[in-house]
Formats: C-alpha cells, sequence, structure tokens
C-alpha cells in the first residue's frame, strides 16, 4: 500500500507541472529522441500496436510517430493532467488511445502489443523489475519492450555534498543498468548506458528545475532538512560547480525464442574471425552467416571459404545481406559504389540450426552513417566470440573490446587468441576482462579441412558455452 500512495503523490505533483512542463524538460525531449531512434531500428511489424507507459506531454510519442508512421497507439500516465496536454498537443498517425493508469500495475484486459515503451518514467517504480514484468506480460509473440530509466549514479553530485554534511540526499537510489529486468520471464534483454552532465546556475536553479517538471518528489521516507544545514549544502554544491550527472539505461527486451548461436568479432581485421568461424560451425555443425562482405575484388569470399573449411552443405550457408568489392568497411564501401546500406535492414536468417554469424572487422568499424558493428551485434542478440591476437598489445585492445560489449549488455561467450601462444597474455585476459579463452589457435603452416576438424575437436558443446555466457552477463 505503501507504494500506491507514494504513486499518488508522485501524480499530483506531475499534475501540477502539467502546464510548464515543455519549458523545463530539455533532457526528458533529448531521451525521448533517443530512444525513438534505438525503436525505430526494432524490427516491428505495419501498424504496430503500441502501448506507452507514462507518456507526460507526448515527447516519445511524437517522435516515433516520425519514424515509424501509422500506429494502433495506446498512450497513458499516472497523471490525468499530463494525459490531457498529451490528448491536446498530439496528432498521431493512426488510431488512438488516452487512458490514465499506473503504468506498474497495468491492466491485463489492455490486450497484446508489438512495442511497449517508455521514457524517463518507470524510475518512479516501487519496484522496478516487478513492474517490467507485468508490463513484459502483455507483450506478443516477437514483441519488444524498451525503456529509458535513471541508473546508479544520477546526482552522484548532490549525494555527494549530503555525504559530506553526514545526512542522505532525498533524490531516490537507481540501480545498476545490468540489474534492471536483467531476468525477466520469458524475456530477451539487452542494455546500453549513457552519461550526461548538466551544469546548473547553481543548486536552487537544479531544485527548481526538478520541481518545474513534477521531478522532486523526495524518495519514500526521507525527510526535509533542517533550514541552515540545508543552506551550507547548498553552499557546498555551489562551490562544487553546481553541475548534476544524469546516468541513463536504455533497455530493450525482446519476446521470442532466443536464436541459437554465436557472433564472431575481432580486435582487429585481419585477426582470424574466419578461420575461428569455420572452426566454431563444424564443431557445432551450425550454419554460417557473413551478413556483410567487403573487399571480394582483391580476395576470396569468407563465406566461400568457410563452406570449403568447415564442409558445410549449401543448405547451411545464408548468402550475406550485402556484398562489396572495396576493401574497406561497409560504410567506406558502399559510398565507394553508390551503394545504399542500412544496419537496420539487417536481420538473422531462419534456421532451425545453431547459427554462426561473421562479422566485418572490429566493433566501430562503421556499416551506415548511424551503426557500427557493435549495432548490429546489439539488433541480433547473440553472444559474442571475441578473436584477439596472442603477441604484445592485445591486452589493451582486447580489454577495451570486452568493456565496449559490456557497456551495451552484450553477453560475451570467450575469447579466442589468434598466434604463437601466450601463457602471460592469456591470463591478463582471463583475470582483467573476467572472461574465459575458449581456445588458442597457433600459426598454422596449412589451413585446410583436416587442419580445421582437428581444431574442431577441442571446441566445447555449444550448449556449455552459451550457458557460461549467460552466467557471465548475469
Amino acid at each position: 500500500m505503501t507504494g500506491r500512495i507514494h504513486g499518488r503523490a508522485v501524480a499530483r505533483r506531475f499534475g501540477d507541472a502539467a502546464g510548464r512542463y515543455e519549458r523545463h524538460a530539455g533532457l526528458q525531449r533529448e531521451v525521448a529522441e533517443a530512444l525513438a531512434a534505438r525503436i525505430a531500428r526494432l524490427p516491428l511489424p505495419e501498424r504496430p500496436r503500441i502501448l506507452e507507459i507514462g507518456c507526460g506531454t507526448g515527447f516519445l510519442a511524437e517522435a516515433l510517430s516520425r519514424r515509424l508512421g501509422p500506429a494502433c497507439w495506446t498512450l497513458t500516465d499516472i497523471s490525468p493532467a499530463m494525459l490531457e496536454t498529451a490528448r491536446r498537443r498530439l496528432a498521431l498517425p493512426g488510431s488512438c488511445r488516452f487512458l490514465a493508469m499506473d503504468g506498474e500495475h497495468p491492466d491485463a484486459e489492455l490486450g497484446e502489443f508489438d512495442l511497449i515503451c517508455s521514457s524517463m518514467a518507470v524510475q518512479w517504480f516501487g519496484d522496478l523489475d516487478a513492474g517490467l514484468a507485468r508490463l513484459g506480460g502483455l507483450l506478443a509473440e516477437g514483441g519488444w519492450m524498451a525503456v529509458a530509466t535513471l541508473a546508479e549514479g544520477t546526482f552522484a553530485e548532490w549525494r555527494a555534498v549530503h555525504a559530506d554534511h553526514g545526512v542522505r540526499a532525498a533524490v531516490r537510489d537507481y540501480p545498476r543498468p545490468a540489474d534492471i529486468g536483467a531476468a525477466l520471464p520469458g524475456l530477451r534483454r539487452l542494455m546500453q548506458a549513457e552519461r550526461r552532465v548538466l551544469p546548473h546556475r547553481d543548486g536552487m536553479a537544479f531544485l527548481r528545475g526538478l520541481k518545474a517538471i513534477g521531478a522532486d518528489a523526495p524518495a519514500p521516507g526521507r525527510r526535509p532538512l533542517p533550514p541552515a544545514l540545508f543552506k551550507r549544502i547548498l553552499h557546498s554544491f555551489d562551490t562544487q560547480g553546481a553541475s548534476v550527472t544524469y546516468h541513463l539505461a536504455y533497455g530493450t527486451w525482446s519476446k521470442g525464442e532466443a536464436p541459437r548461436g554465436v557472433f564472431v568479432t575481432g580486435t582487429d581485421t585481419g585477426i582470424g574471425k574466419t578461420l575461428v568461424s569455420a572452426v566454431l560451425a563444424r564443431a557445432w555443425q551450425a550454419d554460417y552467416w557473413k551478413p556483410l562482405q567487403t573487399g571480394v575484388a582483391t580476395e576470396p569470399d569468407d563465406t566461400g571459404t568457410v563452406a570449403r573449411l568447415a564442409g558445410l552443405a549449401p543448405e547451411r550457408i545464408h548468402a550475406p545481406h550485402a556484398v562489396l568489392q572495396a576493401p574497406l568497411s561497409p560504410w567506406a564501401a558502399a559510398r565507394e559504389e553508390g551503394a545504399a546500406l542500412s544496419a537496420a535492414d539487417i536481420a538473422l536468417p531462419a534456421t532451425r540450426a545453431p547459427l554462426v554469424v561473421e562479422g566485418a572487422g572490429g566493433l566501430l568499424v562503421p556499416i551506415d552513417d548511424r551503426a557500427t558493428m557493435i549495432d548490429l551485434i546489439a539488433r541480433l542478440g547473440l553472444p559474442v566470440v571475441l578473436v584477439a591476437r596472442s603477441a604484445l598489445g592485445t591486452l589493451n585492445h582486447t580489454l577495451l573490446s570486452l568493456e565496449a560489449l559490456r557497456a551495451r549488455g552484450i553477453p560475451v561467450a570467450g575469447v579466442v587468441m589468434s598466434g604463437e601462444p601466450s601463457a602471460g597474455n592469456r591470463l591478463g585476459i582471463e583475470q582483467f576482462g573476467k572472461v574465459r579463452v575458449l581456445a588458442e589457435i597457433p600459426r598454422l603452416p596449412a589451413v585446410d579441412a583436416e587442419t580445421v576438424a582437428a581444431l574442431a575437436r577441442g571446441i566445447e558443446p555449444l550448449e556449455r558455452m552459451l550457458e557460461a555466457a549467460g552466467a557471465a552477463g548475469a
């Protein structure tokens, strides 16, 4: 009951702020645009059924409508005043209904949705994961849930000056991105994090900004400070610069059977991804797919090489999404050839067998004007096998790549080291990267089907690798 009482208090504050919200909610508008851009890359159906939680005055719905076009919209908010403001200002393509509702406890009779979304609202839930699980129960098969929310570290500067004076700030505590909806039943998750620092004229301007958008509700159980102590805290905050950090978490959850397989990427180009892909495909009797193939004007195509080395039948080879001539990044090669290439158009092929997907280059190789290889990995939802050199310098390159993957919530199945074995580098990768080295492939005098078959015998079963990747991600 305490959570419901707090929810009503939050609703009143947002209701009081409805008339001035848009003039003061610059960050909220920016986050809604960023979330909408991420949602636009999801494989949604035509005219999707969309449920928005905490629509406010309509920032997210407006941003989505520009990207998705007509939809069946259901916009909800805990504040009737906010909802009425959204109703007056929005003209969404398709059909639309507005419902006053506590998003943490949705009505089970709402129906099924292809997309459930929320921007900067679910941080007000009393039990975030329980609320997200209830919302996930409204997803249709193949549906997506996407939220932007505040995470651990938000308001760090404001909290720090309170701690210096021996008290706790009244702002709410937020979870780590890795902990948000990490194990929702029947859903697969990807999480991305972002940090923004906003300067303020002084502490009072910071607090007035929160009040202006209705976001000044104190955490449950926190009481106002004595005026003298509050003045000293404000002075300390102003002296330290009056800037406030926002840590943002962007989470997506999908409903449906998880694809079985891995995405093979590397810390560099020419590092042995194709050989590793062939070894894995042979070990697991897997299908193979290289979505983006470049450099075919000067080198053999990787698809043909893997088919030959792994002994794959034609039905186990999936055609690339794009084949480009120049030995460049997909983005640069497509520009050179005048080809249209969009990462958002790339989707996993249908297969009943395990799937080995091979990337082009490293994680930050650009695909189009906006997306890099790590964006594609996040969209496809497969754990990563990272191929790294065994030579001097590999620790820096490998640990940076692992950090980038984990910052995006992408599970890592393990690392394969390529080159002369180095016990020291292997130990460093496992200890500091907190990851397993799955195999070490030395320099080979010849690479043929027999060599690949011999290496494949040292690879553990796919299910065991996926279980280990899931445990490491948790």
